[in-house]
């Protein structure tokens, strides 16, 4: 925080007292810009400021609430009220102010825009403001506009709504505008399928806004990619970019890598994740994390001595893992189990290598045959049911089905691996 923003700071703490009591001596667009700052130390990582933004937020709406129609004579007091909305105000409030207002012009349309937008009408309000362009806008409600235009048309426009967020950056650098900006553009580059753009911006997220409250939005965003984008980006430029994050940070980023890319069948991207996980808790009074554990063991699955694999999973105890991860835990016991389980014997045709006898003979000997095999064996397995050991899962409940396809694209892997094993110990080409 520079020295402007702590001096902001302190003289809004002493403030807001004084403001309690007399905020319609305050001009709204005075009251906004306290609220900018607030907003703007909070995206750096001052979470302190999150109590004054509430209360903030509630003075500011109580000013536009008494506010006279003469007070909007003054233009800054207009935009104020436009960035407020579009800053998480009251949508009543600032539809009762408009409403008192003879808009002209494009602040009309604003105005109309974000009304549809606060109250969840996204398609219209992308309608109403997609005449407006951001970088005319000669107050600061450019980059809000800028911000809210990207985010409505992102899911169908990726590369327009990208434009829009590198607008809204240009207009607000620093701000809480430019933080919400590039952590939505992380999806709209994985979309895009843009490898280099992503990583630019993790790098620019992390350098800048990782103490930001929601940084975890960013951190989802973060994994995600890493994991889309598993043959364009390699290991290096992953530690590149968490290396600039602090210790703790960078375990949490690893152990998500890690159980993602185990459940994606990047058994490399997973034993790297998981190994980089425990060298970071290494020196910590924390001692071995099980997910790490259990991640490390299962990437190990196709590459080390499978026993060894299974005694180590054996080892992780589900207490210490989240329901999620108890399950993926049981999961990797039961492939681990199957891998070491010796093959069916070859059945022996029946009729061959045995004295001729009659039709009548043979008939009854195969009806006998079936009848034992019938009463012995249980019925061949269904199509895309668990394998054995798997069952614990469905008695679970609660996002069962979603683990159980995780488990199955788990088990693919890991069987395609042991496949290609088995090919090249035969003498045959790989496919």
């Amino acid at each position: 925080m520079n020295w402007r923003a702590r001096a902001a700071s302190v003289l809004l703490c002493a403030c807001l007292p004084m403001a309690a009591q007399a905020a319609d001596d305050i001009a709204p667009y005075k009251m906004v810009r306290s609220l900018q700052i607030v907003q703007d130390q909070i995206a750096n990582g001052d979470h302190a400021s999150l109590p004054m933004q509430q209360k903030l937020l509630e003075l500011t709406d109580a000013r536009f609430r008494s506010a006279r129609k003469e007070d909007f004579d003054d233009p800054r007091n207009l935009s104020a009220l436009l960035v407020w909305a579009m800053s998480g105000g009251n949508p009543t409030t600032v539809e009762v102010s408009l409403s008192r207002l003879d808009l002209q012009g494009d602040d009309a349309v604003v105005g109309r825009g974000v009304l549809a937008y606060m109250r969840g009408q996204l398609v219209r309000a992308g309608e109403i403001l997609d005449p407006i362009d951001p970088m005319a806008r000669r107050d600061d409600t450019g980059a809000f506009i800028a911000l809210v235009k990207g985010s409505i048309i992102g899911g169908k426009a990726p590369a327009a709504a990208l434009k829009l967020m590198d607008q809204a950056r240009l207009l607000a650098p620093g701000t809480l505008v430019e933080e919400a900006a590039l952590r939505r553009s992380m999806p709209l580059v994985l979309t895009m399928r843009r490898p280099e753009r992503f990583l630019r911006l993790a790098e620019q997220y992390t350098r800048r806004f990782l103490r930001s409250p929601y940084a975890s939005e960013f951190a989802d965003a973060f994994v995600e990619g890493l994991v889309t984008f598993h043959d364009d980006i390699n290991e290096k430029q992953i530690d590149t970019i968490v290396s600039l994050m602090t210790p703790a940070q960078q375990e949490a980023i690893y152990l998500r890598l890690a159980r993602r890319s185990t459940i994606k069948g990047q058994i490399d991207r997973s034993a790297f994740a998981s190994e980089k996980a425990r060298k970071t808790m290494q020196g910590t009074e924390q001692g071995a994390d099980p997910r790490a554990m259990l991640y490390k063991a299962i990437s190990s699955i196709t590459s080390e001595n499978i026993e060894e694999v299974l005694e180590r999973l054996k080892d992780v105890d589900p207490g210490e893992l989240s329901p999620r991860d108890r399950r993926l835990l049981l999961a990797a016991r039961a492939i681990a189990t199957e891998v070491l389980a010796p093959p069916d014997p070859p059945q022996q045709p029946v009729g061959r290598d045995v004295p001729a006898a009659d039709e009548t003979d043979v008939t009854d000997a195969v009806a006998e045959t079936d009848a034992e095999r019938g009463a012995d064996q249980p019925e061949p397995p269904q199509a895309g049911a668990l394998p054995a050991g798997l069952k614990e899962l469905a008695a679970e409940g609660g996002g069962v089905a979603a683990d159980q396809v995780l488990s199955n694209e788990l088990m693919t892997s890991v069987r395609s691996k042991l496949d290609e094993v088995d090919r090249l110990l035969s003498g045959k080409k790989p496919k």
